[in-house]
């Protein structure tokens, strides 16, 4: 009995032993699979975004795994800057096309009312100058109105430039911070924001001086 009751007592401490050593080699095991899944660098860390738009070019999974909790503020800012200046450009391009459409389009049927106007021998005295002359004052209205959409289109290409300088200038900052073992701080996400507030600024006044008629609904997407 004495044996039987070593032996056993044996065999329930070596049964305790390898129960205690499964937790230690599992979280060896898991540490070791997220130390070579981690990447190491953004371009294995953006590689699938890098391949989409065939240029280098950072994402958030990069900046959130090398910066975790300081990555808020930049994330928060560079979707902020990403979506505004693809609201830019949007409406640049939309500016242009109007543009475009005032001069070629209504600007040549006005031309022609002048010279059918103007050539057409039945219409004569009064008559024939009321008409000169509402053409050529629908042709001026014209006129302004092609002005003032160049003037909105420069306004929202020039903050679509701005905006893109600006995410590149805090994708770089904090590319190095991170290459030199630093921290964001708080100086650095005041200045982003700071700069962030002026091209907005700049473009509210770019854009008020260029439109002859106020377009309160362009800044509700803002």
């Amino acid at each position: 009995m004495p044996m039987i009751s070593r032996l056993i007592a044996t065999l329930l401490a070596a049964a305790f032993i390898g129960l205690a050593a499964v937790p230690n080699v599992y979280a060896q095991t898991k540490e070791n699979t997220e130390r070579v899944a981690s990447p190491s660098s953004f371009l294995e860390a953006c590689a699938e975004k890098i391949e989409a738009r065939g240029r280098l070019r950072f994402c958030g999974e990069y900046f959130r795994e090398k910066l975790g909790p300081q990555a808020d503020a930049l994330l928060y800012l560079r979707d902020r800057i990403t979506g505004l200046r693809a609201s830019h450009e949007e409406a640049s391009a939309e500016k242009y096309e109007s543009f475009l459409s005032a001069i070629y389009i209504v600007a040549f049927l006005t031309i022609v009312s002048i010279v059918l106007v103007a050539s057409d021998r039945r219409i004569k005295g009064t008559a024939k100058w009321a008409s000169l002359t509402t053409s050529v004052a629908l042709l001026i209205v014209i006129g302004v109105m092609a002005i003032g959409w160049l003037g909105k289109y420069r306004a929202e290409y020039a903050a679509q430039v701005e905006l893109g300088i600006l995410r590149d200038r805090i994708e770089a900052e904090a590319a190095q911070v991170i290459s030199t073992g630093k921290d964001i701080t708080p100086e650095m996400v005041i200045a982003w924001s700071t700069e962030l507030s002026s091209i907005g600024r700049r473009f509210a006044e770019n854009y008020s001086d260029a439109s002859p008629l106020p377009e309160l609904e362009r800044f509700h997407t803002q």
